[in-house]
């Protein structure tokens, strides 16, 4: 992988992390002040990921192949956007339910923890799979992507038995749903990059 290139989505990589560390810190203990830090390191994502797009573009030679070589570092820094994207959406849903004084029952909360400890662990993986391009370490993180979203999934069936057996406010389901499903997306996407980097070692 070239190394530039891998410096800068490292760097990328690592405000994701700090990102969705801040939403899971404003999902237990509410804050403006980790509202205000998101929205500077969003601001950072943005201009990082900007110079990152053009910096492998720039690197699109003008000989055989050129666009070849760069697809695979335009589909990562792709992946990268759209882990940005359920990052966000997993903000802005966490803020809503803070807005609106919305409560989980305890179980739920319990439920949307664990799920974001998995996605913050294995988002927190990806530098060193970028740095090492260590394929079992990227082994881990499919195995471990692929239980968070079973995890999630069964916390959504069993949050439909509470909604029946009047545990759970109707009008909060969206709310909870919601969260789980960007987490989901967070972890799919993590596990879509974590993918590609083996991919792209493997051509190497």
């Amino acid at each position: 992988m070239d190394k530039e290139i891998k410096e800068k989505m490292i760097r990328v990589c690592q405000n994701l992390m700090r990102m969705l560390e801040l939403a899971f810190e404003e999902f237990r203990n509410p804050s403006e002040e980790s509202l205000k830090e998101a929205e500077e390191v969003e601001d950072k994502i943005h201009q990082y990921s900007s110079e990152l797009t053009s910096f492998i573009i720039s690197k699109n030679a003008p000989r055989k192949n050129g666009k070849e070589r760069i697809k695979p570092y335009l589909s990562i820094a792709s992946s990268l956007g759209l882990l940005n994207y359920n990052i966000q959406s997993t903000l802005d849903r966490i803020r809503g339910k803070s807005e609106n004084h919305i409560l989980f029952s305890d179980q739920a909360v319990k439920e949307v923890n664990g799920v974001f400890e998995q996605a913050v662990g294995l988002l927190g993986d990806l530098p060193s799979l970028f740095t090492t391009e260590d394929k079992s370490l990227a082994q881990r993180i499919g195995e471990g992507g692929r239980s968070v979203i079973k995890m999630a999934d069964a916390y959504s069936d069993e949050h439909e038995e509470r909604l029946i057996d009047g545990i759970c406010v109707p009008e909060h389901s969206p709310i909870y749903l919601s969260i789980l499903e960007s987490l989901k997306g967070v972890t799919v996407h993590t596990l879509a990059v974590s993918g590609k980097i083996v991919a792209l070692s493997s051509k190497a």
